[in-house]
C-alpha cells in the first residue's frame, strides 16, 4: 500500500470514528452493537492518539506533577488491564468471543470520558479557578454538574453495552462480572487519587 493509499483509508477511519462519536449519542444500542464487530484498528489508533493529545495539553497548560507521556501509559494500563479482565472473565464462562471486540467497544465508551475531561480542559482557560459565587457563577455550577451527569449516564450506558455486545452474555452475569471489575478498580482509583495522578478516574 502507496502513502496516499494509507492516507487515504486512515482519512475514512477518521471519519468514521467521527460519525460513530455522534451515532452514539442518538442510537447507543445499535452502533456499539456495530462497534463490536469491527476490525479496523486504525479506528482505534485515532481514538488512542485523541486521548494522547489531550494529556499532552494538560500537562502543557496545567503544570501537573506527571508528564502527560507518563499518566497517558497509566490510562493504557486502565484501559488494557479492564479488557483484558473482561475478556478473561467472559472465556472463563466459556463464551465464544475476541479480545478484539472488546478492545473496540472499551476505547468506543472512552468518548463521553474524553469530551467530559476536555470540556473540563476549555472551562479551566476560558475560567481559571478561583471561581465567584455570583448568581452566575451559582448558575453554572448547576449547569456544569447536570452536564456532568448526562455524560455519566451515557458512560455507564456505552460501558454495559460494551460488556453486552463483546461478551455476548445474559443480564445478570453482566451484572456479577462489572461487580468483580468494581471490587478491583475502586481501589486502583483510589491509589491514583492518592498519588495525585487522577482525580477522577480517566476510564
Amino acid at each position: 500500500m502507496g502513502f496516499k493509499d494509507w492516507v487515504i483509508d486512515f482519512f475514512s477511519s477518521f471519519l468514521i470514528v467521527i460519525r460513530r462519536m455522534i451515532l452514539l449519542i442518538f442510537t447507543p444500542y445499535k452502533t456499539m452493537r456495530k462497534i463490536s464487530r469491527e476490525k479496523d484498528f486504525s479506528q482505534i489508533v485515532i481514538l488512542l492518539g485523541l486521548i494522547f493529545v489531550y494529556f499532552q495539553l494538560s500537562h502543557y497548560y496545567r503544570k501537573e506533577d506527571f508528564s502527560g507521556l507518563i499518566v497517558y501509559l497509566i490510562f493504557l494500563f486502565g484501559l488494557f488491564s479492564t479488557t483484558g479482565f473482561f475478556y478473561f472473565i467472559a472465556r472463563v464462562f466459556r463464551q465464544k468471543t475476541t479480545f478484539l471486540s472488546f478492545l473496540f467497544c472499551f476505547t468506543y465508551s472512552m468518548v463521553p470520558t474524553l469530551i467530559w475531561f476536555m470540556s473540563n480542559f476549555i472551562l479551566y482557560l476560558v475560567l481559571p479557578p478561583p471561581r465567584t459565587m455570583s448568581i452566575l457563577g451559582k448558575g453554572f455550577s448547576i449547569f456544569f454538574t447536570a452536564y456532568s451527569l448526562s455524560l455519566l449516564l451515557w458512560k455507564v450506558i456505552l460501558f454495559f453495552l460494551s460488556v453486552r455486545f463483546s461478551s455476548r452474555l445474559p443480564f445478570f452475569k453482566i451484572l456479577y462480572m462489572i461487580f468483580l471489575y468494581l471490587c478491583w478498580f475502586v481501589p486502583y482509583s483510589i491509589v491514583l487519587y492518592q498519588l495525585k495522578i487522577f482525580r477522577v478516574p480517566f476510564i
